[in-house]
């Protein structure tokens, strides 16, 4: 079940936790984010194959998975970006990530799944359009990881900060 941040004049910010159950520390935790803004929805981080299945029920609460446009990594850490093959084949999305890690993706992914679907966000970060607003993509190189990114939606003011802290 999501658990709403921010719900106004069309825009919600969502947040999915706890979607797996830890097993004999097999599973390492994550949160994923869904940010709809008047229709149009980006996914932040993920997370890896075990969360797939759980998180794509979950979205369906709220939004269809199969409309998202953006399904944005912080960085290519496989519990954050593991299960981007999947939600590659279920939307007509498009991944964006650091340059630095865009080489990766397709690791996770069949032959070809990639291809003209992946948007290289430049060192110094990007606007990136949803809906009738706009998410920041911040550079956070070294925070976590290099090439690291965070993303801040204008609208609600969050900072998605990715592994650096939890909401």
């Amino acid at each position: 079940m999501g658990i709403t941040l921010y719900d106004a004049a069309g825009h919600t910010c969502l947040m999915f936790a706890d979607l797996v159950e830890e097993a004999h520390g097999e599973v390492v935790q994550t949160n994923q984010f869904l940010v709809v803004d008047h229709g149009h929805g980006a996914l932040i981080d993920p997370g890896g194959q075990m969360t797939y299945s759980e998180l794509y029920l979950a979205i369906s609460r709220y939004f269809p998975p199969k409309q998202l446009d953006y399904v944005l990594a912080s960085h290519a850490d496989p519990d954050i970006v593991a299960s981007v093959g999947r939600w590659l084949t279920g939307a007509d999305c498009q991944v964006l990530i650091s340059k630095v890690w865009a080489r990766f993706l397709p690791h996770f992914c069949q032959a070809g799944k990639t291809a003209g679907r992946i948007v290289t966000i430049p060192d110094a970060g990007m606007h990136i359009p949803l809906g009738h607003g706009t998410l920041i993509a911040v550079p956070a190189h070294f925070l976590h990881s290099e090439g690291n990114f965070q993303f801040y939606d204008r609208v609600s003011r969050i900072l998605f900060s990715g592994d650096l802290a939890q909401p």
